[in-house]
């Protein structure tokens, strides 16, 4: 009896003991995590370019509208009185070049733009009309010269001559400016000058590219560094660009100052710089020393983009012809996508080109 209450006994305590008894926690074994980088793959932005197309002056893309319609080439006034000019900014392409008395003035192209004022605007001359006749522009222009007057006529050239019956349709003058540096147009105010004049609006399809641009960008292959480009045109006009190494823009100068948009206050600048080299004199016995060019032939220049400068040549076969550039290999030029400043200088003074 004793043994069997004894085996009770111990089984108790050991049912006791075990019942007593904590469970033992199991702790996880940390294990060392991976140091992963983590990778973030931003998606690029798609862009919808269906009720887009080129842009023939730059390459870049622009409605299908403005594409497609014939552009507008205005005669700016250059002088340092007519400073800071207004609108230009928005201008595609923008030829410079002298005319008498040692000045310059600008030829500026327009395909995509909505300036309320554009100007101060100035009085064609005869050899600008071939600058239009690169790209079907219409000219745009305040008076002429009686060279161009002629041309306009023998060349059976669109214009509107702000100095006519149109001055109160597509003009207006500022108040704040004197005569002759006073002539302003605007957007609205050429779209109701051509409705006026009724000539074709639509870009002729049939009409050559004057620039062919490369759908990379790069930088042309050169030893002359070209961050300064100085363009000298007379000892009244010496213009120069500077090369910012930030956005790879040239940035135009002239007057010792930055030229700018007086609308909004931006500094000229331009992708693409070509100086055209071409024979100029003046016009035998012209009472205000007016010169002429030689545009319809051949000759050389430069093409400059992306801090580099390179020797180029150019020709042109025709009036109607849009003038070509080509490398000195013969290949043609291609340009990288984006405005253009065209500096169309006289030969005789080619050596006074620099480049820094």
């Amino acid at each position: 009896m004793i043994k069997k209450m004894w085996i009770i006994l111990m089984l108790f305590i050991v049912v006791f003991s075990i019942a007593s008894c904590k469970k033992e926690e199991i702790t996880p074994i940390p294990v060392e995590e991976e140091n992963v980088e983590e990778i973030i793959e931003e998606e690029e932005e798609v862009i919808n370019h269906d009720n887009d197309a080129i842009n023939p002056l730059t390459g870049l893309y622009i409605s299908k509208e403005a594409a497609l319609r014939r552009p507008i080439g205005i005669m700016i006034n250059n002088l340092k009185a007519a400073m800071p000019q207004s609108g230009i900014g928005q201008a595609d392409i923008i030829y410079e070049t002298l005319v008498e008395g040692s000045i310059c003035r600008l030829y500026a192209v327009f395909q995509d733009f909505d300036a309320e004022k554009i100007g101060p605007i100035r009085s064609a001359r005869h050899y600008f009309l071939d600058f239009a006749f690169d790209f079907d522009a219409l000219y745009v222009h305040y008076g002429q010269s009686p060279q161009a007057k002629d041309a306009f006529r023998q060349l059976n050239t669109p214009n509107l001559n702000g100095l006519s019956g149109l001055d109160s349709i597509m003009c207006f003058q500022d108040p704040a400016r004197v005569r002759p540096h006073s002539t302003y147009t605007s957007y609205d105010g050429l779209m109701a000058g051509w409705d006026y004049a009724g000539y074709r609006k639509e870009l002729n399809p049939e009409l050559e590219s004057k620039f062919t641009f490369s759908e990379e960008e790069y930088t042309p292959q050169s030893s002359v560094s070209a961050k300064v480009v100085l363009i000298p045109f007379s000892n009244y006009s010496q213009p120069w660009f500077e090369y910012d190494d930030e956005d790879n823009l040239y940035y135009r100068f002239q007057y010792d100052v930055k030229q700018i948009d007086v609308e909004t206050k931006e500094q000229l600048k331009f992708k693409n710089i070509i100086i055209q080299f071409a024979d100029m004199w003046v016009i035998s016995g012209d009472s205000e020393g007016r010169l002429d060019m030689s545009l319809i032939t051949s000759g050389n220049g430069y093409y400059i983009s992306n801090g580099k400068a390179i020797p180029i040549t150019w020709k042109k076969t025709s009036h109607l012809s849009p003038t070509q550039y080509y490398n000195e290999d013969g290949s043609t030029l291609l340009l990288n996508k984006g405005k253009t400043w065209i500096a169309v200088y006289p030969s005789y003074r080619e050596n006074k080109i620099t480049f820094e």
